[in-house]
């Protein structure tokens, strides 16, 4: 079975190491000349931590990851709102995780063995043949392979080939991420939750800290250029203890920002080709189930072809596994950021009185098996 994977993202790279555990090797394209090193910060629910065990990472990880023990929500001038022990709920699966992203994508890299990697190559163009499809590659080189795996990203070009009709949607906020120095001591996953906007600050080990804000804007104001970040408005929305990190901000050009897109889609197969990741269901990160969501992918489509008769079996089996898990996922994001979007009058009494019970709402069906 000739595969060929296009991502070299987390997706992509947990979808190599699933097909060597199950015996399987494929092709890897990724579009930039080499994994990045730097970035932003990762939050790994307890769905993840077993992602991360069953693809045989856990000690690498294990040594940079920081363990998230607790989930408070608090206001904008920070009075408490609601405290989860993470144990409560994960305990069956696994520790919530925090680390830097390069750390995960690293770990992954590095696991692979058979696996063949071009970076620096993209997709021009996929022909479906019968059971085949002709790959052509940005440097006029090409494939023809039994199976195409698009794990490349929200604005996946596997998709655009396979699916011309899909495009990722506006949610309706755009978000700002940087790992700056923890100054202020933050003890565990932490929100600030204001009208509009909310400010995030995650342990990740070495005295460093993941920061996310994000905030709500019209799709004209999301269209301009918004990559700088709004300190202003920030430090005038939220008080101590996370707003001193807005003020010690890295430079420019290490500030991530973007729109906040989602795709949701009723089918991720076309003939032997197959999406995964948020190139098949990028969600909003209120779950913080991206990277699982990938690698729960990743697992069990490579279980599937190593079992199945055939491959198009396998991606039938794939997709039976994986939807209801995903559109749960994806009902549960648009419920939270509803939520986050209500009035303070509103937001406050709910979190303060049913905030716990929100929380096990929401992920427990995720400890179940994937």
């Amino acid at each position: 079975m000739k595969i060929l994977i296009v991502g070299g993202g987390i997706a992509g790279l947990a979808m190599a190491r699933a097909l060597e555990l199950q015996g399987l090797s494929a092709d890897l394209i990724e579009r930039r000349a080499d994994v990045p090193q730097e970035g932003t910060g990762l939050y790994l629910p307890g769905n993840a931590a077993r992602a991360v065990q069953a693809l045989g990472l856990t000690d690498s990880i294990a040594r940079v990851a920081m363990p998230i023990t607790t989930q408070r929500i608090l206001d904008n001038r920070g009075k408490p709102l609601s405290i989860t022990q993470t144990a409560d709920v994960w305990s069956s699966c696994g520790p919530c995780l925090a680390l830097p992203r390069a750390a995960l994508h690293t770990a992954l890299r590095e696991s692979l063995r058979s696996t063949d990697l071009r970076f620096g190559t993209s997709i021009a163009c996929i022909e479906q043949r019968g059971t085949k499809s002709l790959a052509t590659f940005s440097d006029d080189t090409s494939g023809e392979y039994d199976l195409v795996i698009g794990a490349d990203g929200i604005h996946s070009q596997v998709r655009q080939n396979l699916f011309p009709d899909v495009r990722p949607s506006y949610t309706g906020n755009v978000c700002w991420r940087f790992i700056t120095r923890d100054i202020v001591g933050v003890d565990g996953w932490t929100v600030m939750l204001g009208d509009g906007m909310s400010l995030l600050a995650i342990p990740i080990g070495g005295d460093q800290v993941y920061v996310y804000a994000d905030m709500a804007v019209s799709e004209l104001e999301a269209q301009r250029n918004l990559t700088e970040l709004p300190q202003r408005a920030l430090l005038d929305a939220f008080s101590a203890p996370l707003s001193p990190l807005i003020t010690h901000m890295p430079a420019p050009g290490q500030i991530h920002a973007s729109r906040i897109e989602q795709v949701v889609m009723e089918d991720w197969v076309k003939g032997h080709g197959v999406l995964i990741g948020d190139a098949a269901h990028a969600s909003s990160p209120s779950m913080a189930e991206g990277a699982a969501m990938a690698m729960e992918d990743a697992l069990v489509l490579a279980e599937t072809l190593a079992t199945a008769s055939n491959i198009s079996e396998a991606l039938v089996e794939y997709t039976r596994r994986r939807k209801p898990r995903v559109d749960w996922v994806q009902k549960q994001c648009a419920a939270r950021d509803k939520m986050r979007g209500l009035p303070g009058w509103a937001r406050i009494p709910l979190l303060k009185l049913a905030g716990n019970k929100l929380y096990k709402r929401s992920y427990t069906p995720l400890t179940e098996p994937i």
